[in-house]
């Protein structure tokens, strides 16, 4: 009984310590009660956009509708903020409104509401309330009559005459360098059909994620051109550098000062640069910083550290304000290593070869943990859901093929051999789909091309028996 009095008064000593310098901090989030449960806790009535809203304006107003207006203004964000501009927010009666621009079409976004309730006395409540939205395609926009005070002729229509359509969209693009229905060495675009949609004389090197855009990163040029050959656009040139998932700006890293520390930056294609925050490097072990994904979409970057080769370290990196999520270090290095466009998942490749195979880890992130073991398959792309993994398929000697494989249960989707063997092999994914495109050529840039679907059918796209080299 002793021991439990002394106890009790331990606590109360604990409790009113706590109170006397400003109390406890109960921070409540989304992701743990739901967003109906911290706004209820936020005394919040409804927010707008709502949570899981669709079509909403580029342009607008965040609102939230208290119950009664709390004692401190609430922080509003935005993520992912890249071009995002807020403010300055002002109260209505009881709902506070922040107005919002800058947002891109067709993106999702999530807001964090911060509340901070604490009066200077008692308990200190802080509630943080998340929810999401996704904006709509912009809006067409139809010419306005203008009207005038002289009178003007009537124009008469014939019953035969309709008005011109505007010219189909663009479809998401998969590009490929070659002879074959270009004259002289051009490029060619086809959608993920495998139906050839475009044919350009060359303009550069590497396509945005969907296609809709080409950058030249042959050296000094920082053009970017769209799909119909056409400048639109440059970035600032930074190396080395990486487009981002949405197709609309580069991940890129560059010097703070002419030494190191370097800084991860945002490239718009009006050839500004954000700065994310400082890219930090082991001292002492001569690491180069490469970026292995760039995501605007789930506001993250993965940064790996190179040396020689090999791969020593990865950083997931908060492309909000920088902070560094996650970080891993391998002391002994990788051979390779492939992220996922939203930097969930990285396969690792193992150094060296065990009874002729080579081993790939599939590592979850941001918990670290291995979600899936491979053998004899050199990863170099995953599809866009993360679920399949694509590449060239090892052996002491060398590619022998190409492969998907679904990594959950090791099942092999689609395998091509590859005759001759291939000297290498790219991969990119279906921006928000469920198809590979996967380019396989050799010392000769001789190749192929094959557009797989996540359940196995592959279309095989003729390229010809030139060379021909993707552009992804």
């Amino acid at each position: 009984m002793k021991s439990w009095f002394i106890q009790l008064a331990g606590a109360l000593l604990v409790l009113a310590f706590a109170l006397t310098v400003g109390g406890f901090v109960m921070v409540l989030r989304a992701q743990q009660s739901g967003v109906a449960a911290t706004m209820a806790a936020a005394n919040i009535r409804a927010v707008s956009p709502a949570d899981g809203a669709v079509n909403v304006p580029i342009t607008g107003e965040i609102r939230a509708d208290y119950i009664s207006r709390p004692s401190q203004d609430p922080t509003i964000k935005v993520e992912p903020p890249v071009g995002v501009a807020l403010g300055p927010g002002r109260w209505d009666g009881t709902t506070y409104i922040i107005p919002y621009s800058g947002l891109r079409d067709n993106s999702l976004y999530h807001v964090e509401l911060d509340q901070d309730n604490w009066t200077g006395k008692g308990e200190h409540k802080q509630i943080k309330v998340r929810w999401s939205f996704r904006t709509g395609s912009l809006p067409t926009t139809t010419p306005t009559p203008v009207t005038s005070a002289t009178p003007k002729p009537t124009t008469v229509v014939s019953p035969t005459s309709t008005p011109s359509s505007p010219p189909p969209a663009t479809p998401d693009l998969i590009w490929y360098s070659g002879q074959n229905g270009v004259s002289g060495n051009g490029e060619n675009g086809i959608d993920w059909n495998g139906q050839r949609v475009k044919s350009l004389k060359w303009v550069g090197t590497t396509q945005s994620p969907d296609g809709l855009r080409i950058y030249n990163s042959m050296t000094p040029s920082t053009w970017i051109y769209d799909a119909d050959g056409n400048r639109a656009g440059s970035i600032a040139g930074y190396a080395p550098s990486l487009w981002a998932d949405d197709g609309q700006q580069f991940c890129g890293i560059t010097y703070q000062t002419p030494s190191a520390p370097r800084n991860l930056v945002m490239m718009p294609l009006d050839g500004s640069v954000h700065t994310v925050g400082t890219i930090s490097m082991t001292p002492g072990t001569n690491q180069s910083p490469q970026i292995a994904a760039c995501s605007v979409l789930s506001g993250r970057a993965i940064v790996i550290g190179q040396s020689n080769g090999y791969v020593w370290s990865l950083s997931l990196v908060s492309l909000t304000d920088g902070t560094v999520i996650y970080k891993r270090s391998y002391p002994n290095p990788l051979a390779h290593l492939v992220a996922s466009h939203d930097g969930r998942y990285v396969a690792e490749q193992l150094a060296g070869i065990a009874n002729g195979n080579s081993t790939t880890l599939i590592r979850e992130l941001p918990s670290g943990t291995v979600v899936s073991q491979l053998t004899g398959i050199s990863v170099e792309g995953f599809s866009w859901d993360g679920s399949l993994v694509a590449g060239g398929i090892q052996s002491t000697s060398g590619l022998t093929g190409a492969e998907v494989i679904r990594w959950q249960d090791h099942h092999v989707t689609w395998s091509q051999c590859g005759c001759p063997s291939p000297f290498a092999v790219r991969v990119i994914a279906q921006p928000d789909g469920n198809k590979l495109a996967i380019g396989a050529y050799d010392q000769h840039s001789v190749g192929t091309l094959n557009i797989v679907d996540s359940n196995g059918p592959a279309i095989a796209v003729p390229v010809g028996n030139g060379p021909f080299l993707p552009l992804f």
